[in-house]
């Protein structure tokens, strides 16, 4: 499969670094400084819609329209746009357009991309002082931020462990919007949950 992924700020190339891992990437770099309005032709690279997913982090509203545009007509199956973008979500037609806010609240069925990632997975083992010995990530969250928390869950407390994922969460450097309700609120909130899953089923399995 491959991914390609728009980008205007150095601080998402965590991402491009992450998904990587697993996947072959094509990376267009847009300016950081566009104007708030673009009346002229965007100029997006062939080579981008080689690709069965594109990722936009451009932040742009006209950048992101267009495309849209050029993804349908390349028959790219799934556009992810990041930020706060919803109207673009009636141009799903022909190909699916995903809008959301932060990169670990999204998850598709039957896609190869989210079986990797999306919304986090783990899987955790409990030793006989109901800690953590173990702690895999089947799904993370595009940034990365998950293969953190469980790299530093191991021999946490299965009661502490859920907590602890929300505050790492936080200290990785998440991209999510900052202040009270902003994005790295929910991202945190989604690896607790994550956390508890996992522990609810070791325990269930006995593992």
């Amino acid at each position: 499969m491959r991914v390609g992924i728009v980008l205007r700020d150095k601080a998402r190339e965590i991402f491009v670094k992450t998904i990587s891992r697993f996947f072959d990437v094509f990376v267009y770099r847009l300016p950081e400084n566009l104007p708030e309005v673009i009346d002229d032709e965007i100029d997006l690279p062939k080579e981008l819609f080689k690709t069965d997913i594109v990722l936009s982090y451009a932040f742009h509203p006209d950048v992101n329209v267009e495309l849209i545009k050029k993804a349908k007509e390349r028959c790219v199956k799934i556009v992810l746009i990041a930020g706060n973008f919803k109207f673009l979500r009636k141009l799903s037609n022909k190909i699916r357009v995903i809008v959301e806010d932060v990169c670990c609240s999204t998850l598709v069925k039957d896609c190869e991309f989210f079986k990797r990632f999306g919304i986090p997975e783990l899987e955790v083992r409990i030793d006989d002082f109901d800690r953590l010995k173990e702690v895999r990530v089947i799904r993370s969250a595009l940034c990365g931020a998950t293969f953190f928390v469980a790299d530093k869950l191991k021999g946490v407390s299965i009661e502490e462990a859920p907590i602890k994922a929300g505050y790492l969460t936080q200290i990785y450097p998440c991209l999510a919007s900052r202040g009270i309700g902003g994005g790295i609120h929910k991202a945190a909130m989604i690896h607790k949950l994550a956390v508890e899953r996992a522990i609810k089923r070791a325990i269930q399995e006995g593992l």
